[in-house]
């Protein structure tokens, strides 16, 4: 049986999306990793109720640059707030985002991340270990390969996570457009169409 996630119980975890790690994504376009992570970090900082923590690491290396300049265009304050991690490539393993996970008080992570089968694997897992449901969207992340992310999906559904799209997942969240935050919520959509 699945339970619809919603708003009031969800929170969305931004794992990584420095400009020098989406350099090495090859398993799909960057404009459109770029443009689902803009459009998960709107609707984090836009909607009421829905959560958003965003996290980096190593941002004092030059090469990899902090978070993308459209996650700070479209979440300001996420971004500002966000958890600076030393070099940790599994965030569980940074106290600070431990707590900034528990101070979220959402028992549903929906995650994306860079690498998919680095960052994200590694703090997925921990998220699943510590009793999170956790969602992953799919086409705001990647790895060097198309095999890699294939790889990757597999071995995050079998350990309980679950794998969707960001409009899936947007849609799933704010499924009835006649209440004004799901017209908000389709208006981000629409603004955020990715070119590839």
């Amino acid at each position: 049986e699945y339970d619809r996630i919603t708003p009031a119980d969800s929170a969305i975890v931004l794992v990584d999306h420095h400009p020098g790690v989406l350099a090495m994504v090859g398993s799909l376009p960057a404009a459109v990793i770029t443009a689902n992570v803009a459009t998960l970090a709107r609707l984090g900082e836009e909607l009421g109720g829905l959560k958003l923590l965003v996290t980096s690491t190593r941002e004092n290396l030059e090469f990899l640059g902090t978070n993308l300049p459209e996650i700070r265009a479209a979440a300001p304050k996420a971004y500002e707030s966000r958890v600076r991690r030393a070099g940790t490539l599994n965030a569980f393993d940074d106290p600070a985002f431990v707590t900034a996970v528990k101070d979220l008080n959402r028992p549903n992570l929906v995650m994306a991340g860079l690498l998919t089968d680095v960052c994200l694997f590694n703090t997925a897992a921990s998220a699943v270990a510590a009793g999170y449901r956790v969602i992953l969207v799919a086409d705001a992340s990647g790895t060097a390969t198309a095999l890699g992310d294939a790889v990757t999906w597999e071995r995050l559904r079998s350990i309980g996570a679950e794998v969707v799209t960001t409009y899936g997942i947007l849609f799933e969240l704010y499924s009835d457009l006649s209440t004004p935050e799901g017209q908000q919520a389709e208006a981000i959509a629409a603004a955020s169409v990715p070119q590839a």
